[in-house]
């Protein structure tokens, strides 16, 4: 229902629209709750919205991003569960003519760190999404308190997202 009502928004013209998906802190019991709850609803939710927005001809023009703020341990905790990890992490992205079905970058065999020449940070991704909807990467926003804030902080678009 989220992500109909996020559908809608852009519809009306809304620019930016985020979902949130309740969390991701699955310290204990990760292996059902996955099974059982987050992915089965995850996997729904982003098929039958990218299949919307392709009906209604609007996948080209809505950037899609599916992330958390980072993301979890490679190994299993004493709990089955899986704890706050910064080192290396996954993002989807797609939409807004970017290319499609294109993996970039690589782990280590364990996940534990990045094994690919480049290592992308959040800046690139927001670098990447601006691009696409043709904001100036130079943009500077000022905070009510007078601080400038950049658009993706410094980062750069992903080269092998664009078309």
């Amino acid at each position: 229902r989220s992500l109909v009502m996020a559908r809608r928004l852009v519809e009306a013209g809304v620019p930016f629209v985020e979902v949130d998906f309740g969390g991701w802190d699955l310290h204990a019991g990760v292996f059902n709750n996955l099974k059982t709850q987050k992915l089965p609803a995850l996997d729904a939710g982003i098929s039958a919205l990218v299949a919307d927005l392709k009906a209604r001809n609007m996948l080209d023009d809505v950037c899609l991003v599916w992330m958390g703020e980072f993301a979890r341990t490679p190994r299993i905790n004493q709990d089955v569960g899986r704890d706050h990890w910064a080192a290396s992490w996954s993002v989807m992205i797609g939409g807004g003519g970017l290319k499609s079905g294109v993996a970039v970058g690589a782990t280590d065999k364990d996940g534990t760190s990045v094994a690919s020449d480049k290592s992308y940070l959040p800046g690139d991704i927001w670098a990447t999404v601006a691009h696409q909807l043709g904001i100036p990467l130079e943009t500077v926003h000022t905070s009510k308190r007078g601080r400038p804030m950049k658009i993706a902080n410094g980062g750069t678009p992903i080269k092998e997202l664009l078309s």
